[in-house]
């Protein structure tokens, strides 16, 4: 099997950027005054940290909850618990200049790291780069990069492995991947109050050395239309197509169609909806909910049979989420918001005899809670 493709040259890429981007910032503010009095600041840092309470941080199914508590599946659980206490320091900068005309051009930085209280293989980083460009006071164009080197999911069974060994414990392996995403994205206000964004991502997924049938490219094209109802309420709406292309095969040679391994390929639909409500001041003080729900309907695109690939043949996923944050405003420079989130995945084969199987492995729900502080510093 080979081994995943790791871009050597990307953290010094990033270092030189973020470097580049924080000296770029002193003399843009040496210009400020002497270019345009009214211009807004041209730095800004913002430092937030989020607390949160996650019940199900594997996405569990019931069946493999049941089989955590019992003991059961040795080799399977590299968890001390299923829930877990999660902890996220966050920065983002940004830095704004006006190249064209009275046009601000804006570069973003961002860092966050994802710290799990009492599983610590859980744990993450996350990096993006941002560039947007404004055309007229209404239009823009941006473009970006994220970048996760190391997303543990759970273990699996390696079935190379278990053709060595078994059905042993030796035979259960780290699923993990690195992530690298790019974004383009095209925004304008028309009619004064409804703003509209297309925005085309493309993703790929690197996995370990024990997965790579799994390594994939993902394209998702996505519009969403937020509109004014009245002052202080707005209503958002959107739809995202994606589509994703498995590896699907693990041996020099092989290609997807005819090799013994799983293929994750998939289309996918969702919708979103969403309520962004500026609620009354509350003694002087500015305090927003934010609602939003999606639906989404993954089907797997998979060409093998339910023997060959039971986890994926004839697959339907039905997902739903709602996320609720409540935000309050305690200073201008410091905001607190508390947060809830609720997942839930049913999955199907349209393979009947194959059906109940999916569920039992894919269907899981997860809640979070949780509370974030942040502090923003303009220069």
């Amino acid at each position: 099997m080979k081994s995943r493709k790791i871009n050597r040259f990307m953290p010094v890429i990033t270092y030189a950027a973020v470097l580049l981007f924080i000296l770029s910032a002193f003399p843009a503010g040496s210009l400020k005054a002497q270019t345009n009095n009214k211009q807004k600041p041209v730095f800004n840092i913002s430092a937030g940290l989020t607390s949160m309470y996650d019940d199900n941080i594997l996405k569990y199914s019931d069946k493999y909850i049941d089989r955590f508590l019992n003991n059961e599946d040795e080799g399977r659980f590299h968890i001390r618990t299923y829930d877990d206490v999660v902890i996220s320091p966050e920065l983002e900068m940004s830095t704004s200049y006006r190249f064209i005309r009275k046009l601000n051009t804006t570069f973003t930085a961002g860092y966050r790291f994802t710290s799990y209280m009492i599983n610590s293989n859980k744990s993450r980083s996350y990096i993006n780069l941002g560039l947007r460009q404004y055309f007229t006071r209404k239009a823009s164009i941006k473009i970006s990069w994220d970048y996760i080197p190391d997303f543990y999911v759970r273990h699996f069974r390696d079935d190379d492995w278990v053709s060595i060994y078994g059905y042993t414990p030796e035979t259960f392996k780290p699923f993990s991947f690195a992530k690298e995403s790019y974004g383009a994205e095209v925004m304008y206000t028309f009619f004064k109050n409804t703003r509209a964004k297309l925005i085309f991502d493309y993703a790929s997924y690197y996995y370990n050395a024990h997965f790579t049938e799994y390594d994939c490219n993902n394209s998702a094209w996505e519009l969403n239309i937020r509109q004014t109802l009245y002052k202080g309420l707005k209503a958002e709406a959107g739809y995202t197509f994606t589509t994703s292309v498995a590896k699907g095969s693990d041996e020099p040679g092989e290609i997807r169609q005819y090799s013994d391994d799983s293929d994750g390929s998939f289309e996918e639909d969702a919708f979103l909806i969403r309520i962004l409500w500026d609620l009354p001041e509350f003694q002087k003080h500015r305090h927003t909910l934010d609602v939003k729900t999606e639906f989404s309907k993954r089907y797997s695109t998979t060409e093998k049979s339910a023997v060959l690939d039971p986890l994926h043949a004839g697959r339907v996923d039905k997902n739903i989420a709602l996320n609720v944050n409540y935000s309050l405003e305690i200073t201008k420079t410091v905001g607190l918001a508390f947060f809830y989130n609720w997942y839930s995945r049913n999955a199907r084969s349209m393979a009947e005899e194959n059906s109940q199987y999916v569920s039992e492995e894919k269907d899981y729900g997860q809640s979070q809670i949780g509370i974030s502080v942040t502090y923003s510093m303009k220069y």
